[in-house]
């Protein structure tokens, strides 16, 4: 995983090395002066941007001698050296530090679609197909560039408790054109869950396991399998990257299914969003058997799935208790192998990067081995932000954000990570 470090300097610093007048000559038209350095460990790269006084000279100072502009670029790159050698003194949690993953190189599986004929799912013009199992049905939406003979990632998408798959599908943007996992156009398919009670018990509305109005004994997980299989019978998929992601009910259920060896082992990611973390999802012996990489979204202003917790509903039902979103994210940190770390691991441990990828946006992120690149929590909180899948539009209705969850940060998290690496 690459880092990168961003520190500025005010305008009286890139001044005072040079004066006025002489910072346009190094700098060009930008406002900034950009150097990178190889820092230890040799994996992390730093650039630092060094403010300049605005760029109001023109590009080429011909009234200025050649000797001054060359005396001005040394004095500055010297000074400049000075201040680099002296960052390492600053505090890490001072610094800006963004995590930018790097795509997985782990070769695809094949599933067996890839060698079947056919298939006989007939897909409208739009490249959906609504698939029945039994008494339970998902939506599929292949790439435009879906090639048969070519796997592709999948990626389940999980919708929330009173909705279904085709909201889930409009509030995600998993089936947008463009989209891609491994260089390759991705397969969405957005699972409908059972109807249950609902809240009120006398309802019919749709739900995953894990919540306490969820459909008696059903098993999601069985169902997930089940599911997984016939999208690999029927259609070219590498196995290496199945991911699986929700929002609110269904963000929890995907917390179960990272929780649950049989499906821990079945999926490389998880992006669970606004989460509803009852206790039947969020189990406290949860042992997936393995490093769970999970990228989870939370909004400060959830009134319906808090970001602080909450120890019962406002009916006062202690079955709606959820967790404080920050030690549900540490307890994820921990069983990654955060807990076993060493006390000075540079980089490494619960909550060690934190930075700012987005407006009102902190993400931190747990790195918990240096030998796993699947030990990792990426935690984003969003000022704000209701109980929604975070997008520029708010489709979700929870509010509007600068960013777009799926293709900022959930897609290219989902790339660092496939089996078989």
């Amino acid at each position: 995983m690459r880092r990168q470090s961003r520190i500025c300097l005010p305008h009286w610093f890139s001044e005072s090395i040079c004066g006025a007048g002489c910072l346009p000559s190094i700098t060009g038209s930008k406002n900034c002066f950009s150097t990178t350095l190889k820092t230890s460990p040799p994996s992390i790269t730093k650039s630092y941007v060094l403010e300049a006084s605005p760029s109001s000279h023109p590009l080429f100072l011909h009234q200025f001698h050649s000797f001054r502009r060359a005396w001005c670029s040394m004095r500055f790159l010297y000074l400049s050296a000075l201040f680099l050698s002296s960052v390492n003194a600053i505090p890490r949690h001072c610094r800006r530090t963004d995590s930018q993953p790097v795509i997985s190189q782990a070769p695809s599986n094949a599933t067996a679609g890839c060698s079947a004929s056919s298939s006989s799912w007939q897909l409208d013009d739009t490249n959906h197909a609504n698939i029945t199992m039994g008494d339970r049905s998902f939506l599929v939406h292949i790439p435009g560039a879906y090639d048969p003979s070519v796997p592709h990632a999948l990626v389940l998408s999980f919708h929330g408790f009173r909705a279904d798959d085709e909201q889930q599908e409009l509030i995600t943007g998993f089936s947008e054109p463009g989209l891609t996992l491994n260089g390759r156009g991705i397969v969405a398919v957005y699972p409908n869950g059972q109807f249950g009670p609902g809240k009120n018990g006398n309802e019919s509305i749709r739900a995953w396991q894990g919540a306490p109005y969820s459909p008696p004994g059903v098993d999601d997980i069985a169902f997930t399998q089940q599911m997984v299989q016939l999208l690999s019978e029927n259609l070219c998929l590498d196995s290496n990257r199945f991911y699986a992601a929700g929002k609110s009910n269904g963000g929890a259920f995907t917390n179960l299914l990272a929780c649950t060896p049989a499906t821990a082992s079945l999926f490389a990611a998880y992006a669970p969003v606004s989460p509803a973390l009852y206790a039947g999802a969020n189990p406290v012996d949860c042992n997936p058997g393995r490093p769970i990489p999970i990228i989870n979204f939370h909004g400060l202003a959830d009134t319906v799935i808090p970001f602080d917790g909450q120890t019962a509903d406002q009916e006062g039902r202690t079955e709606y208790a959820t967790p404080n979103i920050t030690e549900y994210r540490e307890a994820w940190a921990n069983r990654n192998g955060c807990a076993s770390l060493p006390s000075e691991s540079p980089d490494l441990g619960v909550f060690a990067l934190v930075s700012h990828p987005h407006a009102f946006t902190t993400l931190k992120t747990s790195n918990c081995s240096a030998q796993s690149n699947d030990a990792v929590v990426s935690g984003f909180t969003v000022d704000n932000l209701g109980h929604s899948w975070p997008t520029t539009l708010g489709v979700d209705g929870g509010g509007v954000t600068a960013f777009n969850a799926t293709s900022a940060n959930i897609l290219p998290f989902f790339d660092a990570h496939a089996f078989g690496a």
